[in-house]
């Protein structure tokens, strides 16, 4: 009896090694996978963020140069000087995220350093206010249309202001964006400026 009694311990031991050892060898595969999915995450986020930053350097310097045209067109009115006709070219960049929801609902995020996380996300805020932003100027550029039928330009100086705060906003959002993009990208990187 006491052979099989030995027998019985040494064979549950051994059913519980093997079990123990295949829960192990599959939550170190799991662990792989989730780690490997992370960084293929991580690299479309950093590519998506890169196709956004050479969007907004080409909508840059346009925008600075609506400012510039902006800001002497009320200078002048102001000092009442003929001003040059209204004329903006207003560039707005749509900026995809794609990658972050990919990388949200299959949960790779979860497997990257706190650190890189910060980073992604505060780039991927300044990108929603760039893009609110813009949206509300199309709004202001849209009233500013709608209710000036030939005005002249006095009248149409309070508008302009107003269009040229959110200028001054959706410009300052693109060069924030620009830096804190540069900076992720470097910190990983990626650097093709």
């Amino acid at each position: 009896m006491k052979v099989s009694v030995k027998r019985a311990i040494l064979e549950f031991a051994s059913i519980v090694v093997a079990v123990v050892l295949a829960m192990s060898l599959t939550e170190m595969r799991q662990n792989h996978l989730n780690k490997k999915l992370a960084q293929q995450s991580l690299a479309n986020i950093l590519e998506e963020v890169e196709d956004n930053r050479q969007e907004l350097l080409d909508d840059s310097a346009k925008i600075a140069n609506d400012l510039v045209f902006m800001n002497q067109w009320i200078k002048d009115v102001k000092e009442s000087r003929k001003p040059e006709d209204f004329g903006v070219n207003f560039t707005f960049s749509f900026l995809s995220r794609t990658a972050l929801e990919v990388a949200k609902v299959n949960q790779s995020l979860t497997y990257l350093s706190n650190e890189e996380n910060m980073e992604i996300a505060q780039v991927y805020a300044t990108q929603e206010f760039y893009s609110e932003q813009g949206a509300k100027l199309f709004d202001v550029m849209g009233n500013m249309v709608g209710s000036l039928t030939d005005p002249d330009a006095k009248e149409m100086l309070p508008h302009v202001v107003g269009m040229r705060f959110y200028v001054v906003l959706v410009f300052n959002s693109v060069n924030a964006y620009l830096t804190e993009s540069r900076k992720l990208l470097e910190s990983h990187g990626v650097d093709r400026d």
